[in-house]
């Protein structure tokens, strides 16, 4: 292929792309934007909030997993940006929805290939849990 044709898919391709990201992240991030401004956030934030703790997130933020888990990274980045993050509190929900994400989608794709699906998506949770805790025992420890 030439120059051009190249040239001309790529910005096709990069185009699709970029309107797949935009349909999740900006509806995502209107309405948690909207919702932490309502008694609605503040509920949930303060029921999660002692689950929240221990990773070092506030309440809130929980929806950013929650997101994250259930739809995509970019879910969970729409959800987490109104909410003003620390970098470490950015890092952590990163880590954990970077080790499990999409739950839901790849639930039934692994169910569909004969794998235990339970286990797996079990197992990809309990494994983001501890490592969230384990980092964020590790900013504890170096940042204070």
């Amino acid at each position: 292929m030439d120059f051009k044709t190249n040239l001309k898919n790529g910005l096709k391709n990069g185009l699709s792309v970029s309107l797949k990201l935009i349909k999740t992240i900006v509806p995502f991030y209107i309405v948690i934007d909207l919702l932490r401004h309502t008694q609605f956030a503040n509920i949930i934030g303060n029921y999660l909030s002692p689950f929240m703790k221990p990773f070092g997130l506030t309440g809130k933020m929980a929806i950013a997993i929650i997101s994250g888990y259930l739809v995509n990274l970019y879910a969970a980045i729409a959800a987490l940006a109104p909410l003003n993050p620390t970098w470490q509190q950015v890092t952590i929900v990163g880590l954990m929805t970077g080790i499990s994400h999409n739950l839901i989608i790849e639930g039934a794709i692994l169910h569909k290939t004969g794998t235990n699906a339970f286990f797996t998506i079990a197992f990809r949770v309990t494994v983001s849990i501890m490592a969230g805790l384990a980092l964020a025992e590790y900013f504890r420890l170096v940042y204070g």
